[in-house]
């Protein structure tokens, strides 16, 4: 096991979730908080990592914001993505960003997962 798959897994045991792994489709995702869920994707040669947060309602309204904070947001260093994806019957906001393999490190994900969880955070606080 390397790349992406080992940082992952050394994240995991870090974290205090022994056996973290991308499945079959190259995604891991795991549940913190209330019903924050943070994932990781990988694509080619990059590795989609983000967070997301369930909206029962008006979540057209929520992803307009999100696109709006992202728009102002975008000369970061962590340019934002904004989605929706639905979990277990829930839509879920995702804000995401995208990292190159070769940047992917076990600190680099953690600073992206912090990252991404402020922002949805903030975003929350605007409403």
């Amino acid at each position: 096991m390397s790349g992406p798959a080992a940082i992952l897994q050394q994240f995991g045991e870090t974290a205090g979730m022994p056996g973290l792994r991308f499945d079959a489709r190259g995604q891991a995702v795991f549940r913190t908080g209330p019903g924050r869920l943070l994932g990781l994707e990988q694509a080619d040669r990059e590795v989609l990592v983000y967070a997301a947060l369930p909206v029962r309602y008006d979540s057209g309204d929520w992803l307009r914001r999100a696109c709006k904070r992202a728009h102002h947001s975008r000369l970061g260093d962590w340019p934002v993505q904004p989605a929706l994806r639905e979990y277990e019957g829930t839509p879920h906001l995702l804000a995401l960003v995208r990292m190159d393999e070769r940047e992917f490190t076990e600190p680099r994900l953690r600073q992206a997962l912090e990252y991404l969880s402020q922002w949805l955070d903030a975003l929350g606080a605007d409403t």
